[in-house]
């Protein structure tokens, strides 16, 4: 069976290249806020892109405990809700626009 993939018009490819680049600068971002003892938790880290929608999170059931737990104390450093704090500091919209106008020459 062969899968037809649509064609997106030049708006729409930088709509979804500006989501996939923030939700990889949200994932880097929200791996150096993590706590983290051993890597695995920051290895769980993902992206996915669908249409204009992107979704980052971490599979590993320690990341989900750690970013819930706000008693926590984290002795090699990192906070809860890393991953939240992490989607504020990134504007997705803004890198829309830088990548909007130099597509158009503005």
């Amino acid at each position: 069976m062969k899968i037809l993939k649509p064609i997106l018009s030049t708006y729409e490819q930088i709509a979804q290249d500006s989501i996939r680049e923030g939700g990889r600068e949200t994932l880097r971002i929200a791996r150096e806020k993590s706590p983290t003892l051993t890597g695995d938790s920051d290895k769980s880290g993902f992206i996915s892109v669908d249409d204009l929608t992107v979704q980052v999170g971490f599979t590993s059931f320690v990341s989900r405990l750690q970013h819930e737990d706000l008693d926590n104390q984290h002795p090699q450093g990192g906070d809860a809700k890393f991953l939240e704090k992490a989607v504020d500091e990134v504007d997705i919209e803004a890198i829309a626009a830088a990548k909007i106008r130099a597509a158009f020459g503005g």
